[in-house]
C-alpha cells in the first residue's frame, strides 16, 4: 500500500512541479530577460556538480537501511545513521570550500562567453546556491531514511508544500525587483525549512537515532565500495545532463542567449525525466526485497517488462504529443526567441524514453551490488560525450551540443546497459523489447497521424493547442484500453476508475 501511495504522490508532486514551471517560467524569462535567465541556468548547471559530493552514499542509505529493516537489525541501522551523519557534515563543509573556489575561478572560465556584469551576477548566484547545496548534502541522510522506511507520504507532501510556497515567494521577489538573486535566496530558504522538518520527523516519529559506539568498520568498507561505484554513475549522469551548458558558456562568445534557449529545452526534458523516475523512485526498497529473496532471471525480466510498459505508455504519449505540438507550445509559453528549444527537447527526450523505461533494471543491479562494469563503462561514454560536444559546438553551438549528448546517452545508457543486463541479470532482450512495445506502438502511430491531421487544419492558440493535445490523448487512451493493454494493466485502470467513482459517490 505504501508503494502505491508513494507512486501516486510522486505523480502529484510531479504535476505540481510541472505546473509551477509552466506558470512561472514565462514570467521569470520576461522579468529577467534572455541574458540573465541564461546566466541563472548556467549557475544551476554548475551547482549541480556540487551535489555529486553525495558520492553515491544516498543510494547506499536506502539500500542498507531497507536491508537492515528486513533483517530486523536495529543496531546496524543506528550505526549506519551515525556514519552517514558524520560523512554528510564533512561533505557539507567540503561543498562550501569547493563552492568558494568556483566563485573565484568563475570569471576566468567564462570570460569568453559572458560580459563583466553577467560574470559578477554569476558569482553572486553561485555563492548562494553553494550554501543551498551544502544544506541539501548535510541533511541528505534524513530524506533517504524516509524513503527506506517507505514514508513516501511524508517526503512527497513536504515537497509539494515546498513547491507551492516557493512559487508564491518567487513571484513576490520578482515583482519586488530582486531578480535571479531573489530566486536562489527563496530556494535556499525553502531547502532549510524542508530539511529541518525531515530531521524532526526521523528523530521524533520514526525514533531512529544515531549510535556512534560499536561501529563495525568492515561494514563501512562495504558501504564505501558500493557507493564509489554509484558515484561513477552519478558523475556520468551529471556530466551528460550539464556538460553542454558548461561548454557553451566557456567556448562560445556571447553565449548567454544560447544558454537561455538550451535552458528552456532542458527544463522540459527534466520534467519528462521526472515523470519516468517518479515511478521507479519508490521501488528501491521493494527491489531490495525481491533480490534478497533470490528471484530468478525470468522473474526479473518479467518485473522489468511489467514496470517498463507502464513507464513507456506514459512517456511515449508525451513524446508523441510533443513532437506534433511542442514547437507551438514553446512559442506560446516561452516566446519565439526560444523556439529552437523544441529541437533540444525533442532530441534529448528521444534518448531518455529508452533510458527511463529500463531504469528498473539499474535499480536491480544496485540492489544486487552488480554495478561495477556499468559504472566504469558509463564514464568512458561520458568522455566521448565531452569530445563530441566540444567538436560539434564549433558547427552549431545549440544543436551540435544536443546531438553530442544524444549519441553518448544512447551508447552509454541504452546500448551498454543492454549488454550489462544480458550479462549480469541474464535478461532476454528480445523478450524485453517485444514485451515493452507489444500493443503500444500501433496505438502511438495512429495517435500521431491523427495529431498531424488536426494540427494542419486547426489554428494556433492556447485553446486550440489544448484541444489538439486532448484529441491525441483521447485517441491513444481509447486504443490502448481496447487493444494495447494486457490484463494486468486493464485491471489497474479498472481499479483506479472504481476508486475515483467511489470518491465521487461520497
Amino acid at each position: 500500500m505504501s508503494r502505491k501511495i508513494g507512486v501516486i504522490l510522486s505523480y502529484v508532486l510531479m504535476i505540481f512541479e510541472v505546473l509551477s514551471t509552466l506558470l512561472l517560467t514565462p514570467f521569470i524569462i520576461s522579468t529577467l530577460g534572455q541574458a540573465e535567465y541564461g546566466v541563472y541556468k548556467l549557475v544551476v548547471a554548475i551547482n549541480a556538480y556540487l551535489l555529486l559530493l553525495d558520492l553515491g552514499v544516498g543510494n547506499a542509505i536506502i539500500r542498507y537501511i531497507a536491508k537492515y529493516r528486513v533483517e530486523n537489525d536495529r543496531n546496524k541501522e543506528r550505526n549506519f545513521l551515525a556514519v552517514a551523519i558524520i560523512f554528510y557534515l564533512i561533505i557539507a563543509v567540503i561543498a562550501i570550500i569547493i563552492g568558494c573556489v568556483l566563485v573565484v575561478i568563475f570569471p576566468k572560465v567564462f570570460s569568453k562567453g559572458l560580459s563583466d556584469s553577467e560574470i559578477r551576477l554569476g558569482q553572486i548566484l553561485l555563492g548562494v546556491t553553494m550554501f543551498n547545496s551544502a544544506v541539501t548534502l548535510g541533511t541528505t541522510v534524513y530524506n533517504n531514511i524516509l524513503i527506506a522506511y517507505e514514508k513516501f507520504a511524508v517526503s512527497r507532501i513536504a515537497s509539494i508544500v515546498q513547491i507551492i510556497v516557493r512559487m508564491i515567494l518567487t513571484y513576490v521577489v520578482l515583482v519586488a525587483g530582486w531578480g535571479s538573486i531573489g530566486i536562489v535566496a527563496v530556494n535556499l530558504l525553502m531547502t532549510v525549512l524542508c530539511r529541518l522538518y525531515f530531521i524532526v520527523y526521523v528523530n521524533l516519529i520514526i525514533k531512529l537515532k544515531p549510535l556512534f559506539r560499536g561501529i563495525d568498520f568492515s561494514f563501512v568498507k562495504e558501504i564505501v565500495a558500493y557507493s564509489s561505484l554509484i558515484l561513477l554513475q552519478m558523475v556520468a549522469t551529471q556530466l551528460n545532463s550539464t556538460v553542454d551548458q558548461i561548454l557553451i558558456g566557456s567556448l562560445v562568445k556571447a553565449s548567454a542567449g544560447i544558454l537561455a534557449v538550451y535552458g528552456v529545452g532542458t527544463q522540459i526534458v527534466q520534467y519528462f525525466q521526472s515523470i519516468g523516475s517518479a515511478f521507479t523512485g519508490v521501488l528501491m526498497p521493494g527491489v531490495v526485497k525481491v533480490v534478497e529473496e533470490r528471484a530468478s532471471s525470468s522473474e526479473l525480466t518479467k518485473e522489468m517488462v511489467k514496470v517498463g510498459r507502464i513507464i513507456f505508455m506514459m512517456l511515449s504519449l508525451i513524446l508523441c504529443v510533443f513532437i506534433v505540438n511542442g514547437k507551438e507550445f514553446i512559442i506560446l509559453w516561452a516566446g519565439n526567441d526560444n523556439s529552437q528549444a523544441y529541437v533540444v527537447a525533442t532530441i534529448l527526450m528521444a534518448a531518455y524514453i529508452f533510458i527511463l523505461t529500463e531504469s528498473i533494471g539499474t535499480q536491480i543491479l544496485w540492489a544486487m551490488n552488480q554495478h561495477k562494469e556499468q559504472s566504469i563503462l558509463k564514464i568512458v561514454i561520458v568522455i566521448l560525450n565531452i569530445a563530441l560536444t566540444a567538436l560539434l559546438i564549433s558547427w552549431n553551438p545549440l544543436i551540435g551540443a544536443t546531438i553530442g549528448t544524444f549519441i553518448s546517452l544512447i551508447l552509454g545508457d541504452v546500448v551498454v546497459m543492454n549488454v550489462i543486463f544480458k550479462k549480469k541479470l541474464d535478461i532476454s532482450l528480445k523478450f524485453y523489447y517485444y514485451g515493452i512495445f507489444k500493443g503500444i506502438v500501433p496505438c502511438l502511430v495512429i495517435a500521431f497521424i491523427v495529431g498531424i491531421i488536426f494540427k494542419i487544419f486547426m489554428p494556433v492558440g492556447w485553446v486550440w493547442l489544448c484541444v489538439k493535445i486532448s484529441i491525441m490523448m483521447l485517441v491513444y487512451g481509447v486504443l490502448l484500453i481496447k487493444f494495447g493493454m494486457n490484463t494486468y494493466e486493464k485491471n489497474i485502470v479498472c481499479s483506479v476508475l472504481k476508486k475515483i467513482k467511489a470518491v465521487g459517490g461520497k
